[in-house]
C-alpha cells in the first residue's frame, strides 16, 4: 500500500481513509502461513507530519509446537506509525522517513506482523502433548508411558527415597 502525500493534501480535513489487502508472499517463516491480511485505518498530516493509524488483521497457520495438530492464530494489531519527509536522525527520532512525496506502508506492515506474531503456536492452552515414549496424541487418547525421568545429578536421591519407601 502507497499512500501519495499530494493526495493526503487535497483530502477533506488533511485526513485520507485506508483500507487495503496486505501482501505477504515477502514474508518467509518455517513452518507458518500468512493468510487474509488486511489493514483498514486512516492518514492524516499534521504540518510536514504524515500519521497513519489502523488496524492490521489477518491468519495465521502452523502447527501446534506440543501435538503438531494443524493451528490458526487469529492476528489483531493496532498499526500506529509517523512519517516525515527527507533525512532523519532515526536513533533520536519515532518518525520514518519517506521520498518523493510516497509512503509504501509494506515493509512495515511486515514488521509489525513478524514482530507481534505469537512465537509458538499451541493449539489449546491445556495440550497435552505428544507421549516422548509412544508418540501418540494424549488429546485424543491416554498412554500408559511411564515418563519419569530422573536427573542424573539427583539419581543417588532418587535411589535413597526408593530405599526408604521399601524398608517401611
Amino acid at each position: 500500500m502507497i499512500i501519495h502525500v499530494n493526495e493526503l493534501e487535497k483530502a477533506p480535513g488533511r485526513m485520507l481513509a485506508l483500507q487495503s489487502a496486505v501482501t505477504t508472499d515477502q514474508l518467509r517463516q518455517p513452518g507458518i502461513s500468512f493468510e487474509n491480511f488486511q489493514f483498514a485505518g486512516q492518514a492524516r498530516k499534521e504540518g510536514e507530519i504524515v500519521f497513519v493509524e489502523g488496524t492490521l488483521t489477518g491468519e495465521l497457520k502452523s502447527k501446534c509446537a506440543k501435538c503438531i495438530a494443524p493451528t490458526f492464530y487469529a492476528f489483531t494489531h493496532s498499526f500506529d506509525e509517523g512519517f516525515t519527509e527527507g533525512e532523519i536522525d532515526e536513533e533520536e527520532s519515532d518518525l520514518n522517513p519517506y521520498q518523493a512525496g510516497k509512503i509504501d506502508l509494506e515493509p512495515f506492515f511486515h514488521q509489525d506482523i513478524l514482530l507481534h506474531m505469537p512465537q509458538v503456536f499451541i493449539c489449546e492452552d491445556d495440550c497435552k502433548g505428544l507421549c516422548p515414549s509412544c508418540g501418540v496424541n494424549r488429546n485424543e487418547q491416554p498412554c500408559e508411558c511411564v515418563n519419569e525421568r530422573i536427573d542424573p545429578r539427583l539419581a543417588d536421591l532418587a535411589m535413597f527415597f526408593n530405599q526408604d519407601k521399601e524398608s517401611k
